[in-house]
Protein backbone atom coordinates (compact mmCIF):
# COMPACT_ATOMS: atom_id res chain seq x y z
CA UNK A 1 0.00 0.00 0.00
CA UNK A 2 2.80 2.35 0.86
CA UNK A 3 4.47 1.84 -2.52
CA UNK A 4 1.16 2.38 -4.26
CA UNK A 5 0.58 5.66 -2.46
CA UNK A 6 4.06 6.86 -3.37
CA UNK A 7 3.41 5.97 -7.01
CA UNK A 8 0.16 7.89 -7.00
CA UNK A 9 1.81 10.91 -5.38
CA UNK A 10 4.59 10.86 -7.94
CA UNK A 11 2.04 10.53 -10.74
CA UNK A 12 0.08 13.54 -9.56
CA UNK A 13 3.24 15.62 -9.35
CA UNK A 14 4.09 14.64 -12.90
CA UNK A 15 0.65 15.65 -14.10
CA UNK A 16 0.98 19.11 -12.60
CA UNK A 17 4.57 19.84 -13.48
CA UNK A 18 4.60 18.29 -16.95
CA UNK A 19 1.17 18.90 -18.50
CA UNK A 20 2.11 17.97 -22.05
CA UNK A 21 3.72 14.60 -21.40
CA UNK A 22 2.47 13.83 -17.89
CA UNK A 23 -0.90 12.38 -19.02
CA UNK A 24 0.89 10.04 -21.44
CA UNK A 25 2.90 8.60 -18.57
CA UNK A 26 -0.04 8.45 -16.18
CA UNK A 27 -2.17 6.44 -18.61
CA UNK A 28 0.07 3.48 -17.85
CA UNK A 29 -1.02 3.39 -14.21
CA UNK A 30 -3.95 1.03 -13.68
CA UNK A 31 -4.83 3.16 -10.67
CA UNK A 32 -6.20 5.77 -13.10
CA UNK A 33 -8.41 3.42 -15.10
CA UNK A 34 -11.96 4.76 -15.46
CA UNK A 35 -14.15 3.03 -12.90
CA UNK A 36 -16.98 5.53 -12.67
CA UNK A 37 -18.74 7.87 -15.13
CA UNK A 38 -21.14 10.53 -13.92
CA UNK A 39 -23.63 12.13 -16.31
CA UNK A 40 -24.95 15.59 -15.40
CA UNK A 41 -27.70 17.59 -17.09
CA UNK A 42 -29.37 14.78 -19.06
CA UNK A 43 -33.17 14.90 -18.93
CA UNK A 44 -34.20 13.42 -22.25
CA UNK A 45 -31.27 11.24 -23.28
CA UNK A 46 -30.66 8.10 -21.25
CA UNK A 47 -27.27 8.20 -19.43
CA UNK A 48 -26.19 4.85 -20.96
CA UNK A 49 -26.56 6.43 -24.42
CA UNK A 50 -24.23 9.26 -23.43
CA UNK A 51 -21.74 6.88 -21.83
CA UNK A 52 -21.73 4.72 -24.97
CA UNK A 53 -20.95 7.81 -27.07
CA UNK A 54 -17.65 8.21 -25.18
CA UNK A 55 -16.51 4.96 -26.84
CA UNK A 56 -14.15 4.07 -24.01
CA UNK A 57 -12.03 0.96 -24.49
CA UNK A 58 -11.48 -1.55 -21.67
CA UNK A 59 -8.89 -0.20 -19.26
CA UNK A 60 -9.30 3.38 -20.53
CA UNK A 61 -7.59 5.98 -18.38
CA UNK A 62 -8.99 9.24 -17.07
CA UNK A 63 -5.90 10.89 -18.56
CA UNK A 64 -6.97 10.55 -22.17
CA UNK A 65 -7.82 13.54 -24.37
CA UNK A 66 -10.95 15.13 -22.87
CA UNK A 67 -11.52 17.29 -25.93
CA UNK A 68 -11.91 14.21 -28.09
CA UNK A 69 -14.42 12.74 -25.63
CA UNK A 70 -16.41 15.98 -25.66
CA UNK A 71 -16.48 15.87 -29.45
CA UNK A 72 -17.93 12.36 -29.40
CA UNK A 73 -20.72 13.37 -27.02
CA UNK A 74 -21.52 16.53 -29.00
CA UNK A 75 -22.00 14.37 -32.09
CA UNK A 76 -25.07 12.81 -30.45
CA UNK A 77 -28.42 14.05 -31.71
CA UNK A 78 -30.12 16.20 -29.10
CA UNK A 79 -26.88 17.41 -27.50
CA UNK A 80 -26.33 21.18 -27.78
CA UNK A 81 -23.06 21.25 -25.82
CA UNK A 82 -20.95 18.92 -23.73
CA UNK A 83 -17.98 19.07 -21.39
CA UNK A 84 -15.97 16.25 -19.84
CA UNK A 85 -13.87 16.61 -16.70
CA UNK A 86 -11.81 14.16 -14.67
CA UNK A 87 -12.04 13.59 -10.92
CA UNK A 88 -9.04 11.67 -9.71
CA UNK A 89 -8.32 8.95 -9.39
CA UNK A 90 -10.85 7.14 -11.57
CA UNK A 91 -13.97 9.21 -12.39
CA UNK A 92 -15.06 11.05 -15.52
CA UNK A 93 -17.89 13.58 -15.33
CA UNK A 94 -19.88 14.32 -18.48
CA UNK A 95 -22.04 17.46 -18.39
CA UNK A 96 -24.45 17.97 -21.27
CA UNK A 97 -26.88 20.65 -22.37
CA UNK A 98 -29.66 19.14 -24.43
CA UNK A 99 -31.68 20.70 -27.24
CA UNK A 100 -35.05 21.62 -25.76
CA UNK A 101 -38.05 20.30 -27.69
CA UNK A 102 -40.64 22.88 -28.74
CA UNK A 103 -43.28 20.46 -30.02
CA UNK A 104 -44.37 16.86 -30.31
CA UNK A 105 -45.17 16.18 -33.95
CA UNK A 106 -46.97 13.22 -35.50
CA UNK A 107 -44.42 10.90 -37.06
CA UNK A 108 -44.36 10.39 -40.83
CA UNK A 109 -45.55 6.83 -40.37
CA UNK A 110 -48.28 7.99 -38.02
CA UNK A 111 -47.00 5.59 -35.36
CA UNK A 112 -46.39 8.07 -32.56
CA UNK A 113 -45.25 11.50 -31.49
CA UNK A 114 -41.75 12.72 -32.29
CA UNK A 115 -40.09 15.58 -30.34
CA UNK A 116 -38.75 18.37 -32.55
CA UNK A 117 -36.43 21.28 -31.82
CA UNK A 118 -36.75 24.95 -32.72
CA UNK A 119 -35.23 24.21 -36.14
CA UNK A 120 -37.96 21.67 -36.88
CA UNK A 121 -35.58 18.71 -36.81
CA UNK A 122 -36.62 15.55 -34.96
CA UNK A 123 -34.88 14.83 -31.67
CA UNK A 124 -33.90 11.31 -30.53
CA UNK A 125 -35.97 11.46 -27.33
CA UNK A 126 -38.47 8.77 -26.46
CA UNK A 127 -41.64 10.42 -25.08
CA UNK A 128 -42.55 7.09 -23.48
CA UNK A 129 -39.54 7.25 -21.14
CA UNK A 130 -38.34 10.88 -21.27
CA UNK A 131 -40.24 13.79 -19.63
CA UNK A 132 -40.98 15.62 -22.89
CA UNK A 133 -43.62 18.24 -22.12
CA UNK A 134 -44.34 20.19 -25.30
CA UNK A 135 -47.37 21.18 -27.41
CA UNK A 136 -48.70 18.59 -29.83
CA UNK A 137 -48.73 19.53 -33.53
CA UNK A 138 -49.87 17.58 -36.57
CA UNK A 139 -46.74 18.36 -38.55
CA UNK A 140 -43.50 20.25 -37.93
CA UNK A 141 -44.22 23.11 -40.33
CA UNK A 142 -41.63 25.88 -40.15
CA UNK A 143 -43.99 28.82 -39.33
CA UNK A 144 -45.70 26.80 -36.60
CA UNK A 145 -42.48 25.59 -34.99
CA UNK A 146 -40.96 29.09 -35.21
CA UNK A 147 -44.07 30.52 -33.53
CA UNK A 148 -43.82 28.04 -30.64
CA UNK A 149 -40.10 28.77 -30.22
CA UNK A 150 -40.84 32.49 -29.96
CA UNK A 151 -43.61 31.94 -27.42
CA UNK A 152 -41.31 29.80 -25.29
CA UNK A 153 -38.62 32.50 -25.29
CA UNK A 154 -41.01 35.41 -24.72
CA UNK A 155 -43.01 33.83 -21.86
CA UNK A 156 -41.96 30.36 -20.64
CA UNK A 157 -44.90 30.17 -18.21
CA UNK A 158 -47.40 30.72 -21.02
CA UNK A 159 -45.63 28.20 -23.24
CA UNK A 160 -45.80 25.60 -20.47
CA UNK A 161 -49.62 25.82 -20.55
CA UNK A 162 -49.93 25.30 -24.31
CA UNK A 163 -51.18 21.77 -24.96
CA UNK A 164 -51.47 21.88 -28.76
CA UNK A 165 -50.89 24.19 -31.71
CA UNK A 166 -52.00 24.43 -35.33
CA UNK A 167 -52.20 26.86 -38.20
CA UNK A 168 -55.29 29.07 -38.46
CA UNK A 169 -57.17 28.45 -41.67
CA UNK A 170 -59.01 31.78 -41.73
CA UNK A 171 -58.19 34.72 -44.01
CA UNK A 172 -56.16 36.42 -41.26
CA UNK A 173 -53.89 33.37 -40.96
CA UNK A 174 -51.70 32.97 -37.90
CA UNK A 175 -51.35 30.21 -35.32
CA UNK A 176 -53.81 28.76 -32.81
CA UNK A 177 -52.45 27.83 -29.38
CA UNK A 178 -54.71 25.59 -27.32
CA UNK A 179 -54.76 25.96 -23.50
CA UNK A 180 -56.99 24.33 -20.89
CA UNK A 181 -58.62 27.70 -20.24
CA UNK A 182 -59.16 28.69 -23.88
CA UNK A 183 -57.16 29.40 -27.00
CA UNK A 184 -54.77 32.07 -28.22
CA UNK A 185 -54.53 33.43 -31.77
CA UNK A 186 -51.22 34.96 -32.83
CA UNK A 187 -50.04 36.26 -36.17
CA UNK A 188 -46.91 35.00 -37.90
CA UNK A 189 -44.12 35.77 -37.61
CA UNK A 190 -44.85 36.02 -33.90
CA UNK A 191 -43.95 39.27 -32.15
CA UNK A 192 -42.54 38.61 -28.63
CA UNK A 193 -44.16 41.85 -27.41
CA UNK A 194 -47.58 40.54 -28.48
CA UNK A 195 -46.95 37.28 -26.63
CA UNK A 196 -46.09 39.16 -23.45
CA UNK A 197 -49.17 41.37 -23.83
CA UNK A 198 -51.43 38.35 -24.24
CA UNK A 199 -49.86 36.71 -21.20
CA UNK A 200 -50.49 39.90 -19.21
CA UNK A 201 -54.15 40.00 -20.29
CA UNK A 202 -54.54 36.34 -19.36
CA UNK A 203 -53.06 36.94 -15.90
CA UNK A 204 -55.26 39.99 -15.38
CA UNK A 205 -58.44 38.10 -16.29
CA UNK A 206 -57.42 35.19 -14.07
CA UNK A 207 -56.64 37.44 -11.10
CA UNK A 208 -60.18 38.86 -11.31
CA UNK A 209 -61.80 35.46 -11.78
CA UNK A 210 -63.04 36.28 -15.28
CA UNK A 211 -63.51 33.46 -17.78
CA UNK A 212 -62.64 33.74 -21.46
CA UNK A 213 -62.62 31.50 -24.50
CA UNK A 214 -60.24 33.21 -26.89
CA UNK A 215 -57.49 35.84 -26.85
CA UNK A 216 -56.66 37.23 -30.28
CA UNK A 217 -53.37 39.07 -30.68
CA UNK A 218 -53.38 39.38 -34.47
CA UNK A 219 -54.48 43.03 -34.45
CA UNK A 220 -51.75 45.61 -34.19
CA UNK A 221 -51.63 47.12 -30.70
CA UNK A 222 -54.66 45.20 -29.38
CA UNK A 223 -55.51 41.92 -27.69
CA UNK A 224 -59.14 41.01 -28.36
CA UNK A 225 -60.90 38.97 -25.65
CA UNK A 226 -63.80 36.79 -26.80
CA UNK A 227 -66.25 34.66 -24.81
CA UNK A 228 -66.88 34.39 -21.09
CA UNK A 229 -68.15 37.09 -18.76
CA UNK A 230 -67.35 40.67 -19.69
CA UNK A 231 -64.38 41.78 -17.59
CA UNK A 232 -64.44 44.90 -15.45
CA UNK A 233 -61.97 47.73 -16.20
CA UNK A 234 -58.44 46.72 -15.18
CA UNK A 235 -56.09 48.66 -12.97
CA UNK A 236 -53.90 51.26 -14.61
CA UNK A 237 -50.83 49.02 -14.28
CA UNK A 238 -52.61 46.23 -16.18
CA UNK A 239 -53.64 46.08 -19.86
CA UNK A 240 -56.81 48.11 -20.39
CA UNK A 241 -59.93 46.00 -20.83
CA UNK A 242 -63.27 47.56 -21.79
CA UNK A 243 -66.88 46.38 -21.38
CA UNK A 244 -67.97 45.46 -24.89
CA UNK A 245 -69.14 42.46 -26.84
CA UNK A 246 -65.49 42.06 -27.81
CA UNK A 247 -63.38 43.43 -25.01
CA UNK A 248 -60.09 44.93 -26.09
CA UNK A 249 -56.78 45.25 -24.29
CA UNK A 250 -53.89 47.38 -25.41
CA UNK A 251 -50.68 45.47 -26.11
CA UNK A 252 -47.70 46.34 -23.94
Amino acid sequence: MRIKRVAVAVGLVLAVTAPWWGPVVLRRFSFFEVRRIEVVGARYLAPPVIVAALDLKPGASVWQDLGRLEQRVRSLGGVASASVSRHLPATLEVEVTEVEPVALATGKSGGGLVPVGADGRPLPYDPATAPVDAPVVESAESPLIAALATVRTADPALFADVSAARGHGGPEGGVVLELDSGRLLVGTPVDPAVVRAMAAVRRDLSSRGRSWQELDGRFRGWVVVRGGAHPAPARAASPKVRRRGRAKAKAA
